[in-house]
Order: structure tokens, then C-alpha cells, then sequence
């Protein structure tokens, strides 16, 4: 049954459990008392009938019958102590999740400059799901499997016969049923990512509503909520009829046997090679133990291990923990790119099918290692540019490519190391100054990062503050905006990354420091794409890209001045001591 939780799914199952190891074996202990009574019902029956009452011994009877009930005890007593023990492991495991998927939602989106509306889903539903399912089969899936084992021990005990009628159909029931659980997983992980794209397109539709309304994409953005939700229903409708296996495997594994048992239990008593007692303690087994753990292990035990699965390996992905590769299979996904040249080729955007497109036909070329500044009117769509140049954002039509390969199907880890995208507002996180300037980079060595931190002008914070090893504890008091950009700007320095977009970066900044960084990014090794804000920016660039809604143009500065009114009468706009936006 492990094969239904992928190996990561099982690695992040397995880190949340280290350290559970006291409290897993009190429960082990505990469990052998919890199933004295499947052990010996059977027995005790037969020892009941065929040592007390056909004996004509009644008060015998009375005294193993008695003893069984003390066992039942036992076994109430047993469940009642191991709730303490459920505790301390699944609360250790809910708190283990939730800082991993915290620490993967905080760095995606300090990545792409946005937060994931599904990360509301994982970190709330799917890991109090995940600490739900294991404390359930804690109470569940252990008692049965112990039931399973005891009762099959205790009949092999009791009469081989009776064991030789029951136990093959059981066995084989219980070794085809794993097999089984691969297709419901499947059905429960539909299930899980059609619920993560409900949260996705309600986000999405909530964040954009303004947009929404004023575009008349209203009914657009309904439809894909509702796409999103039947997907949702259908998805799990087509895990609930699969369900309906369970009771054709019950039948044949518990019900069919105890059919077998009981049509040669004459046969068995008139030939002498089982005692009465011997044929009810049988049945026993079969009735009291065997289907009713059955029923249960194939129905809702697999079920919650198949949703335990599936939920397991989501988060797994979004933890960060990479799925492995199929031995001797190649992933153009997975693969380097081969040069960093942008290639955007016929480009088109818009936030829906029937929305006015926001860039429309678009083709750029940006060699590896150019520079090249992107400026037009407030909301013509640079930041939407630089979100597709970053492969944060899908085109509608045309291309984004990294050297030859497709941005967009770029592994997401691949990506952020091959482009940094530094958004307007700058994120510091708590913790020390070092942490924060080596998060994309976190073999960088001290000198490195205040190399870094020097070139792009961010020495004189890190030196007011205390060096690197000073704590942030609250660095939306202890730093200023243009401050906290210093540090994410040589955060971004420091990186492997060799695409940098700077999306207005620097518009806290001054222009003598707006000035220093940028020439300190254009002097390192890569390509700098800067979404400009003065038309100083403009003026350092090789090039210049001029969005003029339905259109847009590019070439030196001197160029467009000469051969563009729209970005002449943008520049005329324009001071070095004022930003646009």
C-alpha cells in the first residue's frame, strides 16, 4: 500500500513523524492488549461449548465466556490509554507541514512578486486534512491490522480445517486490494487539485474584480469559477463510484468464506474432524473479526490512505520536495536552458478570452547579456510584461523562450535560478541580515555578500544595522522602503540568476542611488531588463522598449526621440526627480 503515496509524499510523511518514535511504540504496546480479545474470541467460545455446556458442565462455560468479557475489557482499557499517545505524534506532524508549506508559499511568492491563492487550500484544509487522516488511521488502520493478524492467528490455532475453508479467499482479497488503491489514488488526487483550482480561479476572480467589472469579463470570470467547481463534483463522484469495489471484495474475501464454512459444517461434524465448538469459534472468527475488519480496511481505511496519499504527495510538490524522473527518461522540462537569450515572439495577453488584450502581438529580441529598459504610460502593461519575461504568467498566444527553451514549461526551481524577478515592493523577512541576502543563494559566502551588497549600494545599511549578523525582528520598523529595495536588490545581486528584472525596484530610491544599482547590475554578468521609472534608466539602457498600447517600438534612445513622438512626449513628462509609476 506505500506505492499509493509517492516517495516524496512518504520523505515528508516520515520528517514529520521523526521524533515520534516514544509515543509510537506505547502505541504499539498498547495495541497487542487491544487485541487480546480477536485473539482468543474463538477459542474461548469453543472452550465454552465443547468444555462446558455439551459437557454438561455449564458453570465452566459460564467462566470462559466470562473471561472473554475481561479481555473485552482489557481491550476498552487499552483504547482509552493510547488518545494521549495520538496526540504526540499528529499534532508534532500538523505543525512540521505547516511550517514547510509556509516557508515554500513565502519564498514562491517573494519569487514572483504575488501570492498563490491555492497556498490558502494547503494551509489550511489539505494539512488539517493530512493531521486528520493519520490520527484516524492511528485509531483505525492500526486496531484492524492487529484484528487481522490475531483472528487469522487464533483460527490457525483454534481448528487448521476451518482455517483451510477461510483463510484462502481472504488472503487472496487482502493481496489484490492494494492493487486497487493505485486507481482510486489516482481519483483522490483529481479530487484534491480540482479543489485547489476552485481556490485558484475564485482568487484570481476576487483579486481582478475591479478589472473584472470595468472589462465586462463578469460572465467569463463566473464561467471559470463554475468550470472549476463542476470539475470539482465530477471528481468526486467518479471517486465515490469506484468506492463501490469494497463491497464486491468484502464479499468475496469475508462473506463467501463464512458461505463455504457453514455449507461443510455438517460434513466437518459428521466425519469427526471438527467439534462443534471447534465450527461456532470458526464463525466466530469469521463474523465477530475477519469481515468487519475487511469491510473496513478495504472501504474506509483504503480510502483514507488513498486521500492520505494523494494529499501527501500535493503538498510534497508544494514543499518544494521535487518528484523523481523515470530512470532513463528526459524531461525537456527539467533540462538547462542553452544561453539566455529572451525570444518573445508575436505576443499576446489579456486577463480572459474576451477581455481587451493588454499586449497584443508582441515580438522582442534581447541578447544574452543586453540591457534593456521598458517605459510607457502608467498601466500600459510593463508590469504584465515583466511578469511573462519572468515565466510567472501564461501569454494567451505566442511565445517566451530562454535560449530555446519555452519559459513557461521550464521547472519552476530552474526557472528562479535562470531569472530574477524583483518586484516594486520589497519583502524582508524576519530573521538576520545574512539569511535575507543569501535566500536565492545560500552558499554565498560573507564576502560575496558584501561585495554584492557594496556594488549595488547597500553597505551603508547593512553597516547601520550592525553588520550581517544583525536581526531583523521587525523590518518593516527598523527599515525604510528604499532600504528594504537595498537589500533586495543585493539579494538579486548575489544570485545565480542570469536574466534580472528590476519592475520599478529602485522608485523608493534617489536617482544617485537608483543610478549606482543599476550600473552595478548592468556591469554583472547576465541580462538586465529594468521596467523604467525615470528617463534616466532610459538613457543608461542599450535599448529601449516603448509599450504605446496598440503598438509598441524599440531602439536606442536617441533613436525613438528622433523617430517616436509618443516617447518624446513621454520623456517630456519625464524629471530625473519624479516617477511616473
Amino acid at each position: 500500500m506505500s506505492s499509493v503515496v509517492s516517495k516524496d509524499g512518504l520523505r515528508l510523511l516520515r520528517s514529520g513523524l521523526r521524533g515520534s518514535r516514544r509515543p509510537l511504540t506505547r502505541l504499539a504496546a498498547w495495541s497487542l492488549l487491544e487485541a487480546s480479545p480477536a485473539l482468543a474470541s474463538g477459542w474461548l467460545t469453543a472452550a465454552a461449548i465443547d468444555r462446558g455446556f455439551l459437557a454438561d458442565r455449564p458453570f465452566t462455560g459460564l467462566a470462559w465466556l466470562v473471561l472473554l468479557g475481561v479481555l473485552y475489557g482489557v481491550r476498552a482499557g487499552a483504547e482509552r490509554a493510547m488518545f494521549p499517545h495520538f496526540a504526540s505524534v499528529v499534532e508534532p506532524l500538523r505543525d512540521h507541514l505547516v511550517r514547510a508549506l509556509v516557508g515554500a508559499t513565502v519564498e514562491q511568492a517573494a519569487r514572483r512578486g504575488r501570492a498563490d491563492s491555492a497556498s490558502v487550500a494547503r494551509l489550511t484544509r489539505q494539512v488539517e486534512l493530512v493531521r486528520n487522516l493519520v490520527a484516524t488511521l492511528l485509531r483505525t488502520a492500526r486496531p484492524l491490522a492487529v484484528t487481522l493478524v490475531a483472528a487469522v492467528t487464533g483460527l490457525l490455532l483454534l481448528d487448521p480445517v476451518a482455517a483451510a475453508v477461510v483463510l484462502p479467499p481472504l488472503l487472496c482479497v487482502l493481496l489484490v486490494f492494494p492493487l486497487t488503491l493505485r486507481a482510486m489514488m489516482r481519483r483522490r488526487r483529481a479530487v484534491v487539485l480540482a479543489e485547489e483550482q476552485v481556490a485558484v480561479r475564485t482568487g484570481e476572480a476576487l483579486g481582478a474584480a475591479r478589472d473584472i467589472f470595468a472589462l465586462g469579463a463578469r460572465e467569463h470570470a463566473v464561467s471559470q469559477v463554475e468550470a472549476a467547481t463542476d470539475a470539482y463534483v465530477r471528481a468526486g463522484v467518479s471517486a465515490a463510484r469506484f468506492g463501490a469495489v469494497r463491497v464486491l471484495l468484502v464479499f468475496l474475501g469475508g462473506h463467501l468464506p463464512l458461505l463455504a464454512l457453514l455449507l461443510a459444517g455438517p460434513w466437518l461434524l459428521t466425519t469427526g474432524r471438527i467439534s462443534p465448538g471447534e465450527l461456532v469459534g470458526a464463525i466466530t472468527y469469521v463474523t465477530g473479526s475477519l469481515i468487519g475488519a475487511l469491510a473496513s480496511v478495504t472501504g474506509s481505511v483504503g480510502g483514507y490512505w488513498t486521500q492520505l496519499g494523494s494529499t501527501l504527495t500535493r503538498l510534497a510538490e508544494t514543499a518544494g520536495i521535487a518528484p523523481e524522473a523515470p530512470t532513463g527518461t528526459a524531461s525537456s522540462s527539467a533540462s538547462a536552458p542553452d544561453g539566455f537569450r529572451l525570444t518573445v515572439e508575436h505576443l499576446t495577453f489579456g486577463y480572459g478570452p474576451h477581455a481587451e488584450p493588454v499586449l497584443r502581438d508582441l515580438s522582442l529580441d534581447v541578447p544574452e547579456g543586453g540591457h534593456l529598459a521598458i517605459v510607457g504610460a502608467s498601466g500600459i502593461g510593463k508590469s504584465t510584461l515583466a511578469g511573462l519575461l519572468a515565466g510567472l504568467e501564461t501569454p494567451s498566444s505566442g511565445t517566451v523562450r530562454l535560449g530555446a527553451s519555452d519559459l513557461t514549461r521550464l521547472e519552476p526551481g530552474l526557472r528562479a535560478r535562470s531569472v530574477a524577478l524583483v518586484p516594486q515592493e520589497a519583502y524582508v523577512f524576519h530573521g538576520n541580515v545574512r539569511d535575507n541576502l543569501r535566500y536565492l543563494a545560500p552558499a554565498a559566502t560573507d564576502a560575496e555578500l558584501t561585495g554584492a551588497a557594496k556594488k549595488v549600494g547597500a553597505d551603508a545599511v547593512i553597516e547601520r544595522l550592525g553588520g550581517l549578523d544583525a536581526e531583523l525582528a521587525d523590518p518593516a520598523t527598523q527599515l525604510s522602503a528604499g532600504e528594504r529595495q537595498l537589500l533586495v536588490l543585493a539579494r538579486a545581486f548575489v544570485s545565480p540568476a542570469r536574466v534580472v528584472i528590476l519592475d520599478e525596484a529602485t522608485c523608493h530610491l534617489d536617482p544617485a542611488a537608483e543610478a549606482r544599482a543599476e550600473r552595478a547590475f548592468a556591469a554583472r554578468p547576465g541580462t538586465l531588463i529594468v521596467i523604467a521609472h525615470r528617463i534616466a534608466s532610459a538613457r543608461r539602457a542599450r535599448r529601449v522598449l516603448l509599450l504605446d498600447g496598440e503598438r509598441a517600438c524599440s531602439g536606442t534612445h536617441e533613436e525613438l526621440l528622433a523617430e517616436s513622438a509618443g516617447y518624446a512626449a513621454l520623456t517630456g513628462h519625464w524629471s530625473p526627480w519624479v516617477a511616473t509609476g
